[in-house]
């Protein structure tokens, strides 16, 4: 979706937040959010949290052209950044729609502790694979407290009562009820539980609970924490419903209940028998079966088989494909998997935007042109591999019509046919060749239709000879 109908300079918004945010959170931001996010969504946190005065948990109210100018960054970026905040959990935003304008309000949510941050099932993984082994480890051990046996020692922590005296009842009801009535919203203080906004809609819950036994009540055990365990487990370790069921009923405490740590290590040891001790990994999914649109289909053309080829195979092995099975360097497998958790595109979609950057560059994946164009892609909400295919063709035919008015412009003539020395995707050339070939076919029908008028011309001057 383009940001132009979200989102314009002349709309005003303002910042909130309902807790104060120090040193803590700053190096938090910096060490364990920016590697996932970008320095951009950083920046518009960092940003949005020094419009709020010392003390202050509103800010008063401005545009965002004033953001543009602040951060130096146009408002397509500024757009990006927010809803990558707004994914990773650390912005709420909220919108008025007014006459001339629209008015936003932005709710800084804190950034997890660190221990709640490596806790968590999809952050861990995410900072893992982007950081590697070595500079993650490191990065946990910077951030871990030292335990203390506290067996070897006698607790002598004075209790509140030992302390303190108590208030009269009449005194504590006197003081809750006016404080109440003068400030009705005050202190709701906000505490990050360590959890990520995810859509239920994206796994099925009913299916999983039907494959539960009979004896057990499947609204009940998958209460509204349970399913968010699920769901991020399913995500990470890209678990179905029905192999979830399986490791849910290994995974209930005495109680009936799903115990969370008992789920987690079932599906850690699942993950591990199956793939052994390498962390998931994002590159290696392949496109979702829903997205899918050459399933059951026989291809027709070079087309349809590059589409059938994108669908079933994993962004990371297009790359050693490509590279006729050589090791992929881990920049690029970063940056794939960028493409998947930051943009949010198709492992299918991400196959034809590799293949169309590295034939347009020289077989390099620039970094900042691949980034440009996922932007572009995630706008439009680009999830088939088909829509990928006919939105580069598009894309390559505005660049040779503005080369070929650059060219033109620069020399002062009319612009002459563009040709194109990298040799492209067949996909594209298909295209190229119908085209040339449409071209021929119309020289070939005027040729003949020229001849066609001589012979009759020659005709016509025969029978007026005979005649005379």
């Amino acid at each position: 979706m383009p940001h132009w109908t979200e989102l314009l300079p002349v709309d005003r918004y303002k910042v909130q937040t309902a807790d104060q945010l120090g040193e803590r959170e700053h190096k938090t931001l910096q060490l364990l959010y920016q590697p996932l996010i970008g320095t951009k969504a950083v920046s518009l946190y960092t940003m949005f949290w020094s419009r709020l005065e010392k003390d202050s948990f509103t800010s008063s109210e401005s545009v965002h052209h004033e953001l543009m100018a602040m951060l130096n960054l146009p408002l397509d970026d500024i757009f990006e950044a927010r809803r990558g905040l707004e994914g990773i959990g650390l912005l709420r935003t909220f919108q008025r729609k007014e006459e001339t304008s629209t008015i936003f309000v932005y709710e800084l949510q804190p950034p997890m502790t660190p221990a709640q941050f490596f806790q968590n099932d999809v952050l861990s993984v995410f900072l893992f694979n982007r950081l590697g082994r070595n500079r993650y480890i490191e990065l946990r051990r910077r951030f871990m407290m030292e335990s203390v046996d506290k067996e070897a020692y006698t607790e002598v922590t004075a209790a509140f009562n030992e302390v303190y005296t108590s208030l009269h009842h009449s005194e504590m009801v006197s003081a809750a009820t006016d404080t109440e009535a003068e400030y009705p919203h005050a202190y709701q203080g906000m505490v990050h539980q360590g959890s990520l906004p995810f859509r239920e809609e994206d796994f099925d819950f009913e299916l999983l609970k039907a494959d539960l036994p009979v004896f057990m009540d499947g609204d009940k055990l998958l209460d509204e924490h349970a399913k968010a365990v699920v769901q991020r487990m399913a995500f990470v370790y890209r678990l179905q419903p029905l192999q979830i069921s399986r490791i849910v009923q290994r995974s209930l405490d005495d109680n009936e209940k799903l115990d969370e740590q008992e789920f987690r290590r079932q599906v850690q040891d699942w993950y591990r028998n199956e793939n052994g001790n390498e962390p998931p990994a994002l590159g290696r999914r392949t496109q979702p079966e829903e997205y899918r649109t050459m399933n059951d289909k026989e291809p027709a053309d070079d087309n349809d088989q590059m589409a059938v080829f994108c669908e079933q195979t994993s962004p990371v092995t297009f790359l050693e494909t490509i590279a006729d099975g050589a090791k992929v360097p881990q920049a690029d497998v970063k940056l794939v998997e960028s493409l998947m958790s930051d943009y949010q595109l198709q492992p299918g979609v991400v196959n034809v935007l590799i293949d169309y950057v590295m034939r347009m560059n020289n077989m390099k994946l620039n970094q900042n042109f691949v980034q440009k164009i996922a932007g572009q892609w995630a706008r439009k909400q680009i999830n088939t591999v088909k829509d990928a295919m006919q939105l580069a063709k598009w894309e390559y035919q505005q660049q040779k019509h503005r080369s070929q008015a650059k060219a033109a412009q620069a020399s002062g003539t009319q612009p002459r046919p563009y040709v194109r020395k990298d040799k492209l995707p067949k996909w594209l050339e298909q295209d190229k060749q119908n085209e040339q070939a449409k071209a021929s076919g119309a020289e070939d029908e005027e040729k003949l239709n020229k001849e066609k008028q001589q012979f009759e011309e020659m005709l016509r001057l025969r029978r007026s000879s005979r005649q005379q």
